[in-house]
């Protein structure tokens, strides 16, 4: 699919996408179809690994992440979470996360896009407005679905439905637990438990540059962007690779390099803080002080459950969890979508307004009737514990996740260097708010009442920790519950907010179009725009974004 080698210096395209990930892909695909007398170039600093069979495979996910497929972000010690490092994965390689992700596919609840188009002031960005860009990226696995909410047509299919032997009991456990039972999880109302959803198919990944037609794009693996070149009118005109060969745009450049490396190429580009640029000796175009701010993503903890019948083939790693139709995708049946009360976050928003001046406890969105806060879920395995808590994957146990959705906690990426190879410097911040502390310490005492029901108890005989460490259950204390999640808490690798959309320079990096504030000619389409936490996995929210944007620069 690649070219063999890179563009030559000074070749001249129409538009030249600065990442070949997720949105890049299919960015180039749309823009192909929509403007078919265009030259597009597609630059990805990563290798074509198309048809890797580790890409392909949909359980080899954490097998990728230790290949040099997937860059290893560790973010500064994090003093909130007992000075660890937090690692972080993004995909580097044509298709960028989508060839390396868990294959979730998620949309958030209508209220989340309606926020972020009152916030941005522009309607196009509401779920209504969204939803045909959701429609038209989606081939829905159910014939019968609902056609306003779906699309059948599309070039992502996605799967749900895989029988497990847990399923009934599980599901019963979450019913048990107050939750409603929702029959679809992906149709602007989340609150309740509701099937998996992925966007496998055939048991094989679906990632962007095989899902979306290429043909005609200049595709340009392992070629690495060094910064964007700007005009003196301020006009982005090309781009220059990393060993100083250049290309020309004649129309417009797009950055799509996601949350981590976005920020860093405009920032490498004299677009960012003024004081950033200063320190690394950068010459200034643009002061844009919301550069690789905002940055957040979803915290969670994950535990392990003993099995009382651990021989009997209920998890994966027993010899008996052995039908083929377990290895088609993530071993989980069903997500829950949980809202903390107001009376628990009323409080702790007002605490955090007097640190952080970006929240207001009066209007704050996660106080929206509609917001979901949390998402709960159970695998049949072990999943997603750190090294060092770690139980047999024999099939003696499952695990469970709290997810902190709407975390009101901001990181940043700022620069290690002005050296295009060095990697950003990443400082999550995470669970520095009261109001993130007082959400992610209910999600798991929610997961505490889910195992304590009738249903999981008939399957779990409890909880198996790391070692000195006590059971958290749904009485935890808030102590227990803190000291477990400095210690043992991961993020989900959603990465986003770093370039964010908004209504001015002052407030945001990109304006409702995607355009760059004070750059002519340049935009941002990955998840690094959106202006806050959606309360979903990103995939399917950045394809519908990439979708939006191919018909804005097709329009200009």
């Amino acid at each position: 699919m690649a070219e063999p080698s890179g563009p030559p210096n000074n070749a001249v395209y129409d538009f030249i996408i600065v990442g070949g990930g997720t949105a890049g892909c299919l960015l180039a695909s749309r823009l192909r179809s929509l403007l078919p007398k265009s030259s597009i170039a597609l630059l990805e600093r990563g290798p074509d690994q198309t048809e890797n069979p580790l890409v392909l495979n949909p359980l080899a996910a954490p097998q990728l992440a230790s290949t040099d497929l997937v860059v290893n972000y560790q973010t500064s010690p994090q003093s909130q979470l007992d000075n660890r490092q937090v690692t972080n994965f993004a995909g580097r390689l044509l298709s960028g996360s989508s060839a390396a992700n868990y294959g979730a596919w998620i949309r958030a609840p209508a209220g989340d896009y309606n926020w972020w188009a009152e916030r941005v002031g522009d309607s196009r960005w509401s779920y209504k407005e969204l939803l045909p860009y959701f429609r038209r990226t989606e081939s829905h696995h159910d014939p019968n679905g609902d056609a306003e909410q779906h699309g059948f047509q599309g070039p992502i299919h996605t799967t749900s439905g895989r029988i497990y032997p847990l399923r009934n009991p599980v599901h019963q456990a979450f019913i048990e637990a107050g939750f409603r039972d929702l029959p679809d999880l992906n149709a602007g109302d989340t609150l309740g438990v509701a099937p998996w959803t992925e966007n496998w198919t055939d048991g094989k990944r679906q990632h962007s540059s095989k899902a979306f037609d290429l043909s005609g794009v200049h595709v340009f693996a392992n070629t690495p962007v060094a910064r964007i070149m700007v005009d003196g009118d301020k006009k982005a005109t090309g781009v220059e690779l990393l060993h100083g060969r250049r290309i020309q745009a004649t129309r417009e450049v797009i950055i799509s390099c996601g949350a981590h490396k976005t920020p860093q190429i405009l920032m490498l580009s004299g677009i960012g803080p003024a004081e950033e640029l200063k320190k690394h000796g950068i010459d200034e175009l643009v002061d844009s002080p919301r550069v690789g701010r905002n940055h957040f993503d979803h915290l969670a903890l994950h535990q392990a459950w003993k099995l009382r019948n651990p021989d009997s083939g209920l998890a994966l790693g027993s010899p008996k969890f052995d039908d083929p139709t377990y290895m088609l995708g993530y071993p989980v049946e069903w997500i829950a979508t949980d809202a903390v009360p107001p009376h628990l976050l009323e409080p702790a928003l007002s605490q955090d307004a007097k640190a952080q001046s970006d929240i207001d406890p009066k209007s704050h969105p996660n106080l929206l009737p509609s917001c979901a806060h949390l998402g709960l879920l159970v695998a049949y395995a072990p999943l997603n514990l750190s090294e060092d808590y770690q139980v047999p994957l024999d099939g003696s146990h499952v695990s469970s996740g709290a997810l902190l959705y709407k975390p009101t906690s901001r990181g940043r990426i700022t620069l290690s260097s002005a050296d295009p190879e060095a990697e950003p410097v990443l400082d999550g911040h995470y669970y520095s708010t009261l109001s993130d502390k007082e959400t992610l310490r209910a999600g798991v005492r929610r997961i505490g009442q889910i195992m304590e029901t009738a249903a999981a108890q008939g399957i779990i005989k409890g909880e198996t920790t790391p070692k000195g460490l006590p059971v958290l259950t749904s009485s935890a204390s808030d102590e227990d519950i803190d000291a477990r999640i400095r210690a043992y808490s991961e993020v989900w690798h959603h990465s986003a907010g770093t370039a964010g959309m908004g209504k001015n320079i002052q407030s945001s990096v990109v304006d409702s179009e995607l355009k760059v504030h004070g750059v002519k000619h340049l935009r941002v389409v990955d998840a690094s725009v959106f202006p806050g936490p959606i309360a979903a996995t990103p995939q399917a929210t950045v394809y519908a974004i990439a979708e939006v944007a191919a018909e804005l620069i097709s329009q200009a």
